[in-house]
C-alpha cells in the first residue's frame, strides 16, 4: 500500500521533470522513467496485462521511436577544419574561441554539439548538401552559392605568402588555402610557386614556425570571422545570428576572445 501510494505520488513528478527539460533526449529518458513507474504501479494495482502492455508500448517501443527520430534533429552538426586559437584539436577535447560559441549555442537549443573536421575546401560544401548545419573553422566569407554567413564575429585579415620568384603582388596567380592546417608545410609554403592566401590565425601560427624569408602581402580589405549556414536554413541562421549579438552586447563575447586569443 505504501509502495503504490508513493509511486502515484512521484508520476506527475517525474512527468514534470520530463516535460520540463530543454535537451530532447535527457526529456525522453524522463518520459521513459514515467512509463516504467506507471508499468509498475498498474501491477501494483493488480493489472499485470495493462502493465505488460505499458512496458512493452511506452517504454519500450515509444521510447526507442524517439530515441531514432532525434538521432539527427537533437545534434547540431558542425564542421571545421582546426584553425589556432578557433577551433582546435587537444587530444581528446575540442578547444577555441569558434567552438566555446558554438557549444554554448547548442545548450542553449537544447542539443547536442556534433563536430566532424574535413578539408577546408569541404565545409560551405558539406553545408550546401545539408550534410552539416554550421560551417566553421576561421572561415572568412566569399562568394559562396547556396550558404549564408553569421555577422562576423572576430575581426580578421588575409595575407598572401611564398611565390617561387617572391612575388604576391596584384595581378600574380594565388591560390586560397584549402586543406586541412594540420597538413600544412610553413616551410614549403613559402617556396611553392603560386603563393597561398591565409587568415590571420593560420598565418600567425605560419609565422611561428622556423620558415624562410618570403614576400608577405596583407590584402587591404576588411574582413571577418564567420560561420556559414545552409541557406535555406534560415531559421538556424537568424537564431545564431541573434545568440552571437547577444554575446557580443553582454560583453561575453569580448571576454571569451581574450581567454582563446589573448
Amino acid at each position: 500500500m505504501i509502495a503504490r501510494t508513493a509511486l502515484l505520488a512521484l508520476l506527475p513528478i517525474v512527468a514534470v521533470i520530463a516535460l520540463t527539460q530543454r535537451r530532447r533526449l535527457t526529456a525522453i529518458i524522463g518520459m521513459g522513467l514515467f512509463s516504467f513507474l506507471l508499468a509498475v504501479s498498474y501491477l501494483l494495482l493488480h493489472a499485470p496485462d495493462v502493465a505488460l502492455t505499458e512496458a512493452t508500448i511506452g517504454l519500450g517501443l515509444i521510447t526507442a521511436i524517439y530515441v531514432l527520430a532525434i538521432r539527427r534533429t537533437g545534434r547540431l552538426t558542425i564542421v571545421a577544419d582546426e584553425a589556432p586559437g578557433l577551433f582546435v584539436r587537444e587530444g581528446d577535447r575540442i578547444v577555441g574561441l569558434e567552438h566555446e560559441i558554438l557549444a554554448r549555442f547548442a545548450r542553449h537549443l537544447g542539443l547536442d554539439l556534433s563536430v566532424q573536421f574535413v578539408p577546408h575546401r569541404d565545409v560551405a560544401d558539406l553545408v550546401r548538401s545539408g550534410e552539416a548545419d554550421v560551417g566553421a573553422g576561421g572561415w572568412v566569407p566569399g562568394e559562396e552559392a547556396g550558404v549564408f554567413a553569421t555577422r562576423p564575429h572576430l575581426d580578421t585579415a588575409l595575407f598572401t605568402v611564398g611565390g617561387a620568384e617572391g612575388e604576391a603582388g596584384e595581378g600574380v596567380p594565388r591560390v586560397r588555402y584549402e586543406g586541412y592546417f594540420a597538413d600544412l608545410d610553413p616551410k614549403s609554403l613559402y617556396t611553392a610557386e603560386t603563393p597561398v592566401t591565409l587568415d590571420l590565425a593560420r598565418f600567425l601560427a605560419v609565422r611561428r614556425s622556423d620558415v624562410p624569408d618570403g614576400s608577405v602581402t596583407r590584402h587591404p580589405q576588411p574582413r571577418g570571422y564567420a560561420f556559414v549556414v545552409n541557406e535555406r536554413r534560415r531559421d538556424l541562421h537568424s537564431a545564431l545570428d541573434a545568440y552571437i549579438e547577444r554575446l557580443r552586447e553582454d560583453g561575453e563575447l569580448d571576454r571569451l576572445t581574450r581567454r582563446f586569443l589573448a
